[in-house]
């Protein structure tokens, strides 16, 4: 058994009487390392896994990203696809690797159906949050469940953002005013809307297309949400075609004039960026408090 493996799950993988074949690194690891790991039976079966393991202590974060894939395998046909956690300790989560293929040319039909389907899943009368904290990147996402979306929204996604920007001198005390202004203006800003369930970090780099051709979600950051939020993060760096929005809106309740909320929206995404990133986003996020705080 190569050295190279941590301990973890060196040990998992002789409880389970696999041999390890090879290991190969893949791209996407600007917060893991991420490898793919070749293993087979006594019977000489092949099994490719993805391991994702974090230094420090990212015990958590793994965890919680195990969490958020279980809650995002749903059943039924139109359902997305989203790898099965098969094994998590510590610092290290085993996934199902899925091989990629072409996009099927209803790749994006799918994407739309299976989002409102994820969409239509909602809190069970819980309201907002999640069971757990989740991480958006690096960052934790506070999932203390609560009825009112505004409420929530405005204390465990806007205001603990901006606190911690202010705390590293990202934005001005000035900012951070504007910014709690927007937070109590929050309710007449956005119309109300149910909890259901969120990838929560639905950029394109993690829509990924399964061996079959069809989407399948990765590195979510699940709550139950707003669905436009959702829908506005699409929309941060592109990479979704206009027919997805189509099919999506047609299967879904979604507003007609969600795309007007989109920055308010994108602020939390953009808050995040700027305090994992720096400066660069600092002009979109006084631009977009400024717009909205009145």
């Amino acid at each position: 058994m190569p050295d190279l493996l941590p301990e973890p799950i060196v040990k998992w993988i002789k409880q389970q009487s696999l041999q390890l074949t090879s290991t190969q690194a893949l791209s996407g690891g600007c917060v893991a390392d991420i490898r793919k790991l070749t293993l087979h039976s006594q019977q000489g079966d092949c099994l490719e896994l993805v391991l994702k393991q974090m230094s420090g202590s990212s015990a958590e974060q793994l965890a919680a990203e195990a969490s958020g894939l279980q809650a995002l395998r749903l059943p039924g046909d139109a359902a997305l696809r989203v790898p099965e956690v098969v094994w998590q300790e510590g610092n290290c989560l085993l996934l199902e690797y899925l091989p990629t293929a072409v996009p099927a040319e209803d790749f994006a039909v799918q994407l739309g159906i299976g989002l409102a389907l994820q969409h239509r899943s909602g809190s069970v009368n819980r309201g907002f949050g999640f069971d757990t904290d989740t991480f958006c990147g690096g960052t934790r996402q506070p999932n203390r469940w609560q009825a009112d979306g505004t409420v929530f929204y405005a204390q465990q996604r806007y205001q603990v953002l901006a606190e911690q920007n202010l705390q590293r001198n990202r934005i001005s005390s000035g900012l951070f005013e504007q910014m709690l202004r927007l937070c109590d203006r929050l309710s007449e800003l956005v119309p109300c809307q149910p909890a259901v369930l969120l990838h929560g970090d639905l950029w394109s780099g993690n829509v990924i297309c399964g061996p079959r051709g069809e989407p399948a979600l990765i590195d979510p950051a699940v709550y139950y949400g707003w669905a436009e939020a959702e829908l506005a993060m699409t929309r941060m760096f592109g990479g979704f075609s206009e027919r997805f929005y189509q099919v999506y809106e047609a299967h879904s309740d979604v507003l007609p004039d969600w795309r007007e909320r989109v920055e308010l929206y994108n602020l939390y995404h953009y808050l995040n960026h700027l305090l994992l990133f720096g400066d660069g986003y600092h002009r979109d996020v006084e631009r977009i408090v400024k717009y909205y705080s009145g």
